[in-house]
């Protein structure tokens, strides 16, 4: 799964830079639940009548291994998760009670064609390997996300951007190919990238980085 060719999944958070998964996911469950009440209509064949669209739940397994290179995957891989489950973002008006307890970001899964909106409402990590030293090397992830309308993920008041509301994709930069150039060749522009991925300086990242561009 991590050959040259694959498409590799990415989590974005709406503030920071994207987090690139090592192993893509073999696969994920999708869950979009819809809420239906039956009426008490004694003596015929009861109808239903629609209450409310639920928010759709992701779930998937993810697994990082640092047996290779060695070094602690909590450091490496695993924490790079659960940084999108930190309380950082400041909320919007509607979002919370008190404006002034900040939450986790809103994020973006995005699988090739496949993309989902939504917050990590869990993440449950298995250590399966350990170096002489008793640091985790591998590690099994299973993950959940609840959907957050596409429509609300932007977030002004938190500083946040509607990287949601567009064509959204991952993309290598080239050799020889700089930022600059890389927003020319899929119609975006430098400022867009270096915000979506964190970057302070364009001239700085090197070829082969993944990055994500929309447009």
């Amino acid at each position: 799964m991590s050959g040259g060719n694959v498409t590799k999944a990415v989590f974005i958070g709406e503030v920071g830079g994207p987090f690139q998964v090592q192993y893509n996911p073999t696969a994920f469950q999708f869950d979009k639940p819809v809420s239906w009440q039956e009426h008490d209509e004694q003596g015929q064949q009861s109808s239903l009548e629609f209450q409310k669209s639920v928010p759709a739940n992701l779930t998937m397994e993810l697994m990082f291994d640092t047996t290779n290179e060695g070094g602690d995957v909590r450091e490496k891989w695993v924490n790079g998760l659960l940084h999108l489950t930190n309380p950082m973002v400041k909320p919007a008006q509607g979002e919370s009670a008190n404006l002034d307890k900040k939450r986790p970001p809103k994020v973006m899964f995005m699988w090739n064609s496949f993309k989902f909106n939504g917050v990590i409402e869990s993440v449950n990590v298995t250590y399966l390997m350990f170096s002489s030293s008793g640091s985790p090397l591998r590690a099994k992830v299973n993950l959940k996300m609840k959907e957050w309308k596409p429509e609300e993920w932007y977030n002004p008041a938190g500083g946040g951007r509607s990287i949601g509301s567009g064509a959204v994709q991952l993309v290598t930069l080239r050799p020889g190919e700089t930022v600059s150039a890389l927003a020319i060749r899929m119609g975006s522009s430098t400022s867009r990238i270096c915000q979506d991925n964190n970057i302070d300086d364009p001239m700085s990242v090197p070829a082969g980085s993944a990055l994500v561009v929309r447009r």
